[in-house]
């Protein structure tokens, strides 16, 4: 399912939100300019940031029988899994069962095709998009272990394109 948006990501203000360090927005600049344009050559499209209330706005709005309470926004991470302060979110998992990615200004939401403890595959209807999230490490545990954060690579494939990025799971839990 997909949904169009009306505000595209600002590839400025990204950069701007990423902190002051000039290093770190280079970095993740060069790797969304290089990286992401290529899993989405086909038609021009590039994972945009994804805010949880867009996600579970429709999420909630499809009337699914769950909540919605469990939670995992993914970031770019860097090869030792830290993240930049304000960090863009190209990932909202909720309930570990349905996956939401925006791509040419359109919500696209992937449903869970396969899972197992360490790892998670999502579809989107017709296949056209497929994510697959290897769970490398959970970290950082919440007093009553409600939440954590992970380490993941995320192999997304998209317009016959495939891409593997590391990413980084915040506070993933109710």
């Amino acid at each position: 399912m997909t949904r169009p948006t009306d505000r595209p990501l600002s590839w400025a203000a990204l950069l701007h939100g990423l902190g002051r360090s000039g290093t770190a927005a280079l970095i993740v600049g060069c790797l969304f300019s290089l990286g992401l344009s290529s899993a989405a050559a086909g038609n021009d499209s590039r994972l945009e940031q994804i805010g949880y209330r867009e996600a579970l706005a429709w999420f909630h709005s499809q009337k699914y029988e769950s909540s919605g309470a469990w939670l995992c926004g993914y970031s770019l991470a860097h090869e030792d899994y830290s993240v930049a302060p304000k960090a863009p979110r190209l990932l909202v998992e909720v309930d570990e069962r349905y996956l939401y990615l925006k791509t040419g200004g359109k919500l696209v939401e992937l449903t869970g095709a396969a899972q197992s403890p360490q790892r998670s595959e999502y579809q989107s209807a017709g296949a056209a998009i497929r994510v697959t999230l290897d769970i490398l490490k959970r970290n950082n545990f919440s007093e009553y272990q409600e939440s954590h954060d992970r380490q993941v690579l995320a192999k997304i494939e998209m317009n016959d394109q495939v891409e593997t990025l590391t990413l980084k799971g915040q506070s993933c839990g109710t």
